[in-house]
């Protein structure tokens, strides 16, 4: 297969096309970027992206700048893939932009209970869990978390060195590396939560198993968040890592 050609979005055709692939991936659910939010978006600073094979959408990314305490950051609203890598090139992309910005993080919310974006999230990027959002979008109607209720777990992924430290990282790049510790091997106190399975195709078989899987992860995740713990690993695979927050 061949690689995915990545460029920022800036002509209206480009604009309508990557609503429409959103639109695609998430499909039955509400429209997740409407094509005059996105124009207005990129016109004072926003971040739009498309990964492209033979002139096709594959992935796509959309964020606006905001603030998180007293630092830059890019919020990453969306990113969707539908080819292998394209979604790892895209992340890639947009830490590369962000950086050229004068940006220190970049932030994004996802479902904790999906254990491939976990996993991507906390090992392949090297970002941290910092806030437990509970039913942060309402109940969801789309195809993929229909019945579901919408728990995000806000995710940081540091760009500057100032970002770096202040999350106890004294190399941007580190995180990534140090995610994978397992527990046993670790110096501090850790919370390991597991995961299911799959929790999607759940969702289609069993949607009350999957919203006790949902009580129960949020039973823990959320207080020990408040209380100071992040999430930065994920353990063979298969259950969050959560440790202290620096102080």
């Amino acid at each position: 297969m061949s690689q995915p050609q990545l460029h920022l979005v800036s002509s209206i055709e480009d604009t309508e096309a990557m609503s429409a692939f959103f639109r695609q991936v998430w499909a039955d659910g509400p429209e997740v970027v409407p094509f005059d939010l996105a124009l207005a978006v990129q016109h004072v600073g926003g971040y739009s992206a498309v990964a492209k094979i033979d002139g096709q959408i594959v992935g796509a990314s959309f964020g606006f700048q905001g603030a998180l305490d007293d630092q830059r950051i890019l919020h990453s609203h969306v990113t969707a893939a539908t080819v292998p890598g394209a979604g790892f090139a895209l992340k890639l992309h947009q830490k590369q932009w962000a950086a050229e910005q004068g940006i220190d993080a970049i932030t994004w919310t996802f479902d904790p209970l999906v254990r491939r974006n976990a996993v991507f999230n906390f090992e392949k990027l090297g970002a941290i869990g910092i806030e437990y959002l509970p039913n942060f979008y309402g109940t969801m109607t789309d195809a993929i978390n229909a019945g579901d209720e919408s728990d995000r777990l806000f995710t940081y992924w540091p760009i500057s060195e100032a970002a770096a430290e202040s999350v106890g990282v004294t190399n941007a790049g580190d995180r990534s590396a140090a995610a994978g510790i397992p527990a046993s091997e670790q110096t501090v106190e850790a919370i390991l939560v597991e995961l299911p399975a799959d929790i999607e195709a759940l969702r289609k078989t069993n949607l009350a198993e999957a919203l006790e899987w949902r009580a129960r992860v949020r039973e823990v995740l959320e207080p020990a968040i408040a209380e100071g713990y992040q999430v930065t690993g994920v353990l063979n695979r298969q259950s969050l890592v959560l440790e202290k927050s620096p102080e």
